[in-house]
């Protein structure tokens, strides 16, 4: 079983691959899985940020525990909670699963 333990590797794993499937909770408690990318190839020219600010990605993901990513099946840029991640699968199907750090929860 693989694991994840932080929000910057479970970017890097999402980049890494051309889409991930990705099962988190939503903020009214239903279960989600998205096909999402941060592939720019595989997102629309038209929905492709003009300007990647990292610190303010950085501090989104520091202050909120917020990932952007996009989605695939919906064509749009999505925010996903990572401490109600569950898990993320690969194309090839290896399931990476969220192991949170003490105070992440």
């Amino acid at each position: 079983m693989a694991e994840i333990t932080s929000a910057i590797d479970f970017l890097k794993r999402v980049r890494a691959e051309d889409y991930v499937n990705i099962k988190f909770t939503k903020q009214d408690g239903t279960e989600r899985i998205m096909k999402a990318t941060l592939n720019f190839d595989k997102i629309p020219t038209s929905e492709r940020p003009k300007k990647v600010d990292l610190a303010q990605i950085l501090k989104l993901i520091d202050k909120n525990g917020i990932l952007h990513v996009f989605d695939v099946d919906k064509v749009a840029w999505r925010s996903v909670p990572f401490n109600r991640v569950q898990w993320l699968q690969t194309p090839s199907k290896v399931k990476y699963f969220i192991k949170l750090k003490k105070g992440e929860e």
